[in-house]
């Protein structure tokens, strides 16, 4: 039986899920969390201007530094991926996560990792609980 790892994630943390359970009944064993604190306070900052000039202002100002620590997060997540796939941790790979972030993925990855994607979902479930998480995988059968 091949091994499914599904990768819920957004630019400010990545959770890593093994798959378990029968097609039907799939169930979400937890196996890490990788933060990116650095997307929380941009955003907090972000969040906190309080004119319009100056939110054009930190914007400007901070862009290509935000661009760039996504892109390390992006990278660190690949590394563990792809670390795990060396491992035979996992076969196929399932990522659910809004569009840019899948797209800096796709930019980033290996060739070899790229092809054990089996599916990505685009939308932001990095809130769901693990039983929501559990229950819509299972009615829109993302992990089969």
């Amino acid at each position: 039986m091949e091994a499914t790892w599904f990768v819920v994630a957004d630019r400010s943390q990545a959770q890593l899920f093994e798959v378990e359970g029968t097609r039907l009944r799939p169930k979400l064993k937890p196996l890490e969390t990788i933060e990116h604190p650095e997307a929380r306070r941009s955003e907090a900052r972000r969040n906190g201007a309080s004119s319009s000039s100056g939110m054009r202002d930190l914007l400007a100002d901070n862009n290509s530094t935000h661009e760039e620590q996504d892109r390390k997060f992006v990278r660190q997540l690949l590394d563990r991926l792809t670390q795990a796939q060396h491992q035979r941790q996992f076969d196929r790979l399932v990522i659910a996560a809004p569009a840019d972030f899948v797209g800096r993925l796709r930019e980033l990855a290996a060739r070899s990792l790229a092809k054990s994607v089996v599916r990505e979902i685009i939308g932001d479930y990095t809130n769901d609980t693990l039983h929501a998480l559990q229950e819509r995988a299972r009615q829109k059968e993302w992990l089969h």
